[in-house]
């Protein structure tokens, strides 16, 4: 599968593309100290651990779809 660009295969941002990377990490830091600042619970766990899920996913999208 020499020359495919496989979802399983290591893909490296660009340098343009860290500090993309970067300024989604950051945002997802602020809402994810902010939820835990509010009363916790079975559903804020699960909005927290959707909201690491979602972190995942904008990143690879980041990385995966580079123009």
């Amino acid at each position: 599968m020499e020359g495919t660009n496989s979802p399983f295969d290591y893909q490296k941002p660009s340098e343009g593309n860290i500090v993309k990377i970067e300024a989604v990490r950051e945002a997802y830091k602020v809402l994810h100290a902010h939820l835990l600042s509010l009363s916790g619970s079975r559903e804020m766990s699960v909005a927290i651990t959707n909201l690491e899920t979602s972190a995942m996913w904008a990143t690879k999208s980041l990385v995966f779809n580079e123009q």
